[in-house]
């Protein structure tokens, strides 16, 4: 059998299948988050070990997905926590450089946590952006905030940085944390 005679749709299928899957859904929140800035070109593929997940503009966006519900058998919805450990070592996939940091560093300039709420997820709820919770902070408020921790959850969002958004207020929000990051920075300059 060439490779000719492969139907590449058997292999979306295959491999995406299971959007609710932590891996898929992760994919699919980044994905929502770029559609959502308009920072994903028709052309543009995905690099899985990029040191961060979207640029917008110049800005470097990492976005972090969790959901209530995972694809085994749960008794009650998950505890979504976020990884937010500063790395030691980065790759950039447009240079193709490792770049190493002493002490370690949070790569991205602003976060996107992403949290999807249906206590019973399956594809279509999963497709939906209404069926989503947002918060968009600055690398420089998390590091204000929370210093050198390592992982964050949705009380800690909701208590630090605010109630989650939808999916329609991201680009606002995004451009605001941008804003006020430029601005606090400006004003930390002697």
């Amino acid at each position: 059998m060439g490779g000719h005679d492969l139907d590449i749709d058997k292999f979306y299928r295959w491999a995406m299948g299971d959007l609710v899957d932590n891996r898929n859904l992760g994919i699919l929140a980044e994905w929502l988050v770029g559609q959502a800035l308009g920072a994903i070109r028709d052309s543009e593929v995905r690099h899985e070990w990029d040191a961060y997940d979207l640029l917008y503009g110049e800005v470097k966006v990492e976005v972090k997905a969790s959901g209530l519900d995972q694809t085994w058998p749960q008794d009650q919805p998950s505890k979504p926590n976020f990884n937010i450990a500063p790395r030691w070592r980065t790759w950039e996939a447009e240079s193709n450089d490792w770049i190493e940091h002493d002490p370690p560093v949070r790569f991205a300039d602003v976060y996107v946590f992403c949290l999807h709420k249906p206590e019973e997820a399956n594809n279509e709820n999963v497709r939906d952006p209404a069926s989503w919770e947002f918060w968009v902070v600055s690398k420089q408020k998390l590091n204000d905030e929370l210093s050198t921790q390592k992982t964050v959850g949705v009380a800690t969002l909701n208590g630090r940085f605010g109630e989650p958004i939808a999916w329609s207020e991201i680009k606002d929000a995004l451009d605001r944390c941008i804003d006020g990051s430029q601005q606090v920075s400006l004003q930390a300059e002697p």
